[in-house]
């Protein structure tokens, strides 16, 4: 994990908007969207689908199956590429987790793991 201290929040969250904690109870098979910074400065939205969720009591690095659709994200990556770990995925307006792994034999798929067992830590 990352860790350290803010001595300026104003700075950090200045024009943000925070996003409602969705996790495990709200994931579904569907539409999604993840953000990330691909350009090494700007975050972006990059639309994917959630193929299938995982029923979980207890943590998981699998925690849900995602498709990479958007085609912008494709041509510019090839789908999910090292250093999008960690990328919120957003469904319906909520925050449901983060993508933790890529396919080892299709780019544009990957895993995801739900943010109640990042709170959780």
């Amino acid at each position: 994990g990352v860790y350290g201290y803010i001595d300026n929040v104003d700075n950090t969250t200045e024009n943000k908007k925070s996003i409602v904690i969705g996790g495990r109870l709200s994931a579904r098979p569907g539409k999604a969207k993840i953000l990330s910074c691909i350009d090494g400065e700007n975050i972006e939205e990059f639309d994917i689908e959630i193929i299938k969720t995982n029923f979980q009591s207890s943590s998981n690095q699998k925690s849900m199956v995602l498709r990479v659709t958007d085609k912008d994200l494709i041509a510019r990556t090839g789908g999910i590429v090292q250093g999008m770990s960690g990328s919120p995925i957003v469904q319906d307006d909520k925050l449901i987790g983060a993508v933790t792994h890529v396919f080892v034999n299709d780019a544009t798929k990957g895993f995801g793991l739900y943010i109640d067992w990042m709170l959780e830590q």
